[in-house]
């Protein structure tokens, strides 16, 4: 069984890979996809002005929170939007996984995911320079899903997405709520956009309140002649979701020596927060930004721990851990014509890396366990995107990153992206090809989006992965899934 804390970041690497396969979005165009070998989850804003962008995703009308709703009939209230949508999706194929300790795992096929959702979202200008936003969504398990009838959990939950007021001048802006901040600009595949929280859950296709949290922020942009200042304090930093026991990607919890470990938030002894300033300069065909933040790392960490000295020596628990650490980023784009190129660089200084200490047991004796260093990060990340007709689009990038003061290779991701509009953009056909630098886990990913009319429209996706048997998501090796998403907006 893979080690606790290697399996609960590792659910990172297939949840960010397949949110950004399917054009999950927030506000302008946010992506998300990391398969490096630490699995922490990364956004991206690939322009400034999404008007100017040669690659268009295809999945953007149907899952940016933005413009969630922007095809919904005429009868809807003023300031409300709805969509209503049941989601189906299993997987195909019945198979044996090769496992780390040269055993075999059989995989059955089955249906894993039956819900219902409901978006709501609401947005009212409701004075002159003022704006009051927000969404929520409302879910519901079905017969079949690993969510219905799960102990520990409702068969049903509702959570408030997006929340907030926005006073807008002729050069300031202020906003004030959940809200999320989004930096970068490699589609799909920067290295700098790591402020939000996030939660995956499962291999299907997920809207973004799904995905990516909103949290508590303070936003101040002034925008200038010869350059645009964003600056965050966010009051109330929050850390990623532990994944579901029981979920595809999280089968099962992990153990320690016979005992189950359950994965939990850290427990908050003082009061929080981050801060960070962007600067932007647009010039003829390209856009320069620099930044500097002060965040906590969203992955949680953790540890071993013998939460009493007089239980038995097996009785383990998970300890989580926080850590802060500077951010410094740079990046740039470049429109050539139809060819766009990116770059995003960042120095995290103080981030944790794995390592190895003793823990000692009651009575004498110890274990390996768990600890971590603090080391400073270079992350570089580059791309082009590239409009090959007026309906084909195709964008390439390439992630590394390389902890300082560390005899080893560095990590990181290649994404590959197609897109076909047909039929007066009825129908969009796409594939997705993600691979570690490595080749240890890669992931094909197959859509067809289908407009039947201004109010219903239909989804279906297909989802292959290879994973190495070093990897802690071995069990996913050879995995086939397919899905179909009926959606209706009023």
């Amino acid at each position: 069984m893979p080690r606790p804390w290697t399996l609960a970041s590792a659910v990172l690497l297939l949840g960010a890979s397949l949110i950004s396969m399917t054009g999950v979005h927030a506000q302008d165009f946010p992506d998300t996809i990391n398969l490096d070998d630490s699995f922490e989850a990364v956004f991206d804003d690939p322009l400034d002005d999404p008007s100017d962008a040669p690659f268009t995703d295809p999945f953007a009308a149907a899952f940016d929170d933005k413009n969630l709703f922007d095809n919904a009939g005429s009868s809807a209230p003023s300031h409300f939007r709805f969509r209503l949508s049941h989601q189906l999706s299993g997987h195909l194929n019945r198979h044996s996984t090769p496992t780390p300790l040269g055993t075999r795992e059989q995989r059955t096929r089955g249906i894993e995911n039956q819900r219902l959702g409901m978006n709501i979202r609401y947005q009212n200008p409701f004075a002159s320079g003022w704006l009051l936003q927000g969404s929520a969504q409302i879910r519901a398990w079905l017969p079949g899903d690993y969510e219905y009838n799960n102990p520990e959990r409702d068969d049903a939950e509702w959570r408030i997405n997006e929340l907030y007021v926005q006073r807008s001048g002729a050069r300031d802006s202020f906003s004030f709520g959940r809200q999320t901040i989004v930096w970068g600009e490699t589609l799909g595949n920067s290295v700098l956009d790591v402020i939000n929280t996030t939660e995956y859950r499962d291999l299907s296709i997920i809207d973004i309140e799904d995905a990516r949290l909103n949290q508590w922020l303070l936003v101040w942009d002034r925008f200038g002649d010869n350059g645009n200042w964003s600056s965050f304090i966010n009051l109330y930093p929050e850390f990623d979701p532990t994944p579901i026991t029981g979920s595809p990607l999280f089968p099962r919890a992990p153990s320690v020596g016979g005992q189950t470990l359950r994965l939990g938030y850290h427990h908050r002894e003082s009061s929080l927060f981050e801060v960070g300033t962007r600067w932007n300069r647009s010039f003829s065909g390209s856009d320069v930004a620099v930044m500097a933040a002060r965040l906590y790392e969203n992955p949680l960490r953790y540890t071993l721990a013998l939460p009493d000295p007089t239980l038995p020596a097996l009785a383990f628990a998970a300890q989580s851990t926080i850590n802060d650490y500077t951010l410094l980023g740079l990046s740039a784009n470049r429109a050539m014509g139809r060819l766009l190129l990116t770059l995003d660089v960042a120095f995290s200084q103080g981030v944790l890396i794995d390592s190895v200490n003793n823990l000692e047991l009651p009575g004498g004796g110890s274990i390996p366990a768990p600890a971590f260093e603090r080391r400073n990060r270079l992350g570089v990340s580059a791309g082009l995107e590239y409009g090959i007709s007026p309906t084909q689009q195709i964008s390439v990038s390439a992630s590394a990153q390389q902890d300082r003061g560390l005899d080893q290779d560095a990590r990181g991701n290649f994404l590959l992206r197609y897109s076909n509009n047909l039929r007066n953009d009825d129908l969009v056909l796409s594939a997705t090809l993600q691979s570690q630098l490595d080749g240890e886990a890669v992931l094909m990913f197959l859509g067809a989006d289908y407009r039947l009319n201004d109010d219903w429209e239909i989804n279906g996706q297909l989802v292959l992965t290879r994973i190495g048997t070093q990897s802690p998501l071995y069990f996913l090796d050879e995995d086939v899934r397919a899905g179909v998403t009926v959606v209706w907006n009023f």
